[in-house]
């Protein structure tokens, strides 16, 4: 057994049991290469001198263990050489028994395992890297795709792909909600087509045959109907996907609900072609104001004073519609928006009474006009002339007949006594036509001796 032992280039050595603390009796060359003990220094020894600081005490318990118990054992141990160097030693331990069953040795082999032990901690450190690093990896994955998501949604954002060869359309839940269909039912390619406005399904057909043969990007806006029968805007975008050889394989993109915007544009043509009405409207009564005001004016100071304060009028009345769109504006806005220049301080000359009423756009200019006008000359002939007059606006509304009809009167107190003008002026004409033009029903001045009123009869 020793010459073969000694041949071997294993490290290999053997102990007695029989003998107290189960030393040492044989070692061979290998095992002094391997751990740089001489046998002279080791034998009669018991084995534990390998053992260090370094040395695992779990291991050491399972093969002391496996001794007492006289069965083999194999594991790797942390030991130590001559000169302290740890390295990792593959134990093999296996008891040797005689014909009678009674133990007498223990044979043990021992192989350097050392770098072996350093690569598969090196492998088990890279596989904990790598499973950390695609842990990581799925969590801004799930992320990214949450971050999508939200995207997605706040943007009102629906994603599709299109298969070309078996003309099959995926669509997303977002996308379904866009043409209004349940997400948890198909959508197939069939019913988007049967969804676009039969005036914008042939353009939507040729946009797709475009990209597919052309690889143009596709980029298309169209009308839907969702089966509620509701009509919708959608744009869509989307790009081409090919095979390795060049041919299509797919086309995928995302819609989008674009029904909000497209009434925006609506409303802003709506509103461009409003104030281009009113913008020729406005430049024509202003060159009528001015024309009429220098034909009857006394002076070219008094033309002057008369057209800033005609246009000024103008632009209270329009500042009034810009409030209030296109909807026209309240009288009792209308009254105060006019007649500011002409109020005292504490605002006792005017009294103003009558429930509220919204006059269309035409009628609220030629309104303010005639309150600017009737204003003025009360300034400089009628109640505001003297320091006690007054004058008194009252609207009211009535049913006849069903309609509403609208009586407004302006009424002049306490001021100088009033006589009919020898000639009527540009004002007196510009508040009597411009009034009968624009409100169905009567508008006239009189001239009590009282005091001057402005009557308007008319349908709202």
């Amino acid at each position: 057994m020793q010459v073969g032992f000694k041949m071997t280039p294993v490290a290999m050595v053997v102990s007695d049991p029989t003998l107290p603390d189960c030393p040492l009796i044989y070692v061979n060359q290998a095992f002094e290469q391997l751990t740089g003990f001489a046998a002279g220094e080791v034998l009669g020894r018991n084995c534990r001198f390998m053992q260090g600081p370094l040395t695992d005490p779990a291991d050491v318990a399972r093969l002391r263990s496996a001794i007492a118990r006289r069965e083999p054992i194999g594991l790797d141990l942390l030991n130590h050489r001559r000169d302290g160097t740890p390295f990792w030693n593959r134990l093999m331990v296996a008891p040797v028994f005689c014909e009678g069953g009674s133990l007498r040795y223990f044979v043990a082999s021992q192989i350097d395992v050392t770098i072996e032990r350093h690569r598969v901690l090196k492998l088990e450190q890279d596989r904990e890297a790598l499973a950390a690093e695609i842990a990581q990896r799925d969590a801004d994955l799930t992320q990214h795709n949450m971050r999508l998501r939200l995207a997605l949604k706040a943007g009102a954002l629906g994603t599709w792909t299109f298969d070309l060869p078996e003309q099959v359309l995926t669509a997303s839940s977002g996308c379904k909600r866009i043409f209004g269909r349940p997400t948890a039912e198909p959508f197939t390619y069939d019913e988007l087509l049967a969804s676009v406005h039969p005036e914008d399904r042939p353009a939507m057909q040729a946009a797709v045959l475009r990209t597919i043969e052309h690889g143009d990007p596709y980029h298309i806006e169209y009308r839907i109907l969702t089966p509620a029968g509701e009509q919708r805007w959608v744009s869509v975008q989307g790009d081409l996907q090919h095979r390795a050889d060049g041919t299509p394989l797919a086309m995928s993109g995302f819609s989008t609900d674009i029904s909000a915007r497209k009434v925006a544009e609506e409303h802003r043509a709506v509103l461009a072609r409003e104030l281009t009405h009113r913008v020729k409207n406005t430049l024509a009564t202003v060159n009528a104001v001015v024309s009429q005001t220098l034909r009857d004016a006394a002076s070219l100071e008094d033309a002057a004073t008369a057209v800033s304060g005609r246009i000024a009028s103008l632009g209270a009345a329009h500042e009034l519609l810009i409030q209030d769109e296109v909807e026209g504006a309240t009288i009792g806005d209308i009254v105060d928006r006019a007649l500011l220049p002409f109020k005292d301080r504490d605002g006792a000359r005017f009294t103003a009474h009558g429930p509220s009423v919204r006059l269309l756009p035409e009628v609220t200019l030629a309104l303010a006009m005639a309150l600017h006008e009737l204003a003025t000359n009360a300034i400089k002939y009628g109640a505001l002339s003297v320091p006690d007059g007054r004058v008194s606006i009252e609207w009211s509304i009535k049913r006849e007949d069903g309609e509403r009809r609208l009586f407004f009167c302006w009424a002049e107190h306490d001021g100088p006594p009033v006589s009919p003008p020898a000639r009527t002026g540009f004002g007196t004409r510009m508040i009597e036509r411009v009034l009968r033009r624009h409100v169905r029903g009567g508008a006239a001045i009189h001239y009590p001796e009282s005091g001057v009123r402005f009557e308007i009869e008319a349908v709202i």
